[in-house]
């Protein structure tokens, strides 16, 4: 999904800050850990749900050409299975007939359909480099579009942790069991804005 994919690296940041912070400390009562749902401030936020909004807007978008080309393809792949088999029953037609070699005409009709194969088959793989360049494409510009969010959201995860003496703040996806007095999502996201 088009959160929880992006959000994993800063959940796992977090979770390696804890990992390299919690040692340093002379004993685990002495650090103070809060956690936070990213996923869940970046989509109570205005500025996360238009994101979201245009990134799908665009994915919808990129889907329906790719559909479109997915579609086409398909038809294409049909009406060459079915000229195959009418040149395949022409060649059998031709050998019940008592032909000894295959006539000329047909010859040709099998050089062209092989052409034909050729093309096809170039066709499909270019529109399979398209879908490859189209979910690159997608995954840049789903970046572009969250980092000056994570940016906000890290941002005011810092204030929080130095306002109220948390040594680690740690991703609620990176969590087992956590109580909710150390958890500061409703916090970070009132920060931001809905």
């Amino acid at each position: 999904m088009y959160t929880a994919r992006r959000l994993r690296p800063i959940a796992l940041v977090f979770a390696l800050v804890a990992a390299l912070l919690l040692p340093s400390f002379a004993s685990a009562e002495d650090a103070k850990i809060a956690v936070v749902d990213l996923q869940k401030v970046l989509l109570s936020t205005k500025e996360g749900k238009s994101a979201k909004s245009k990134f799908e807007a665009l994915q919808n978008k990129k889907k329906k050409q790719l559909k479109r080309k997915d579609d086409e393809l398909k038809k294409r792949e049909k009406e060459l299975l079915q000229e195959r088999v009418a040149i395949e029953k022409e060649l059998a037609d031709a050998a019940k007939a008592g032909a000894t070699s295959i006539p000329e005409g047909l010859k040709a009709k099998a050089q062209a359909f092989q052409q034909k194969i050729m093309a096809f088959q170039k066709e499909v793989m270019e529109f399979q480099q398209a879908q490859k360049d189209a979910l690159e494409k997608l995954q840049a510009k789903e970046a572009e579009l969250l980092k000056p969010i994570e940016d906000k959201i890290r941002k005011h995860i810092g204030e929080i942790a130095k306002e109220r003496g948390f040594a680690v703040v740690l991703s609620r996806v990176a969590v087992v069991y956590a109580v909710e007095s150390v958890d500061i999502t409703d916090e970070v996201s009132k920060r931001i804005g809905k």
